[in-house]
């Protein structure tokens, strides 16, 4: 039997996240993220296994919607992490007033990507960005066609705000 954990076995299977996060989390941020991903089927934001080893994504009108990461999340300074969710916001000028609140704004600003100096995506010393309302220094400018946002080993609130932001990228796509 192989591992499904393996490179090799992904390329193989291209398995369904659900089968992967029991490798990666327990318990409580199990029942969270398998929550997660089942609110993505219910709404046909499904993801697929995106070719890359512990990763899934979706697209949106052809174009990148969301990726998932499973362990090693690259965009963590220590790569501690268990699992992060990194949506593509592209359209986010058209929905802003809808995160303009303090919450969602302060979780969207919690979760941002800075450079670390590496110039591994040759963005060191980082951008600068002004982003609902704020200007940031020190981005990171790994794709200059999103926002440098990510979610690392969101618990349920997060999720929920992940959601919305979601929902409301969906939308605008649509509508565009």
């Amino acid at each position: 039997m192989s591992d499904i954990t393996t490179l090799k076995t992904q390329r193989e299977t291209k398995p369904d996240i659900e089968a992967l996060l029991p490798f990666f989390l327990a318990d409580g941020e199990l029942e969270t993220a398998l929550g997660f991903i089942a609110y993505l089927r219910e709404n046909k934001m499904a993801p697929k296994w995106a070719g890359v080893h512990n990763a899934w994504n979706a697209v949106c009108k052809g174009k990148p919607f969301f990726y998932i990461r499973l362990g090693n999340a690259w965009h963590k300074k220590d790569n501690a992490a268990k699992w992060a969710v990194i949506p593509y916001l592209n359209r986010m000028n058209d929905y802003v007033d809808k995160i303009s609140g303090e919450a969602m704004q302060q979780v969207i600003w919690d979760n941002l990507y800075y450079c670390w100096a590496c110039n591994h995506h040759n963005c060191a010393p980082g951008t600068t960005k002004t982003l609902l309302g704020r200007e940031i220094k020190g981005l990171c400018s790994l794709n200059h066609q999103r926002l440098p946002v990510g979610f690392v080993d969101p618990d349920e609130t997060t999720l929920d705000y992940v959601k919305k932001l979601l929902e409301y990228e969906k939308q605008a796509r649509v509508n565009s």
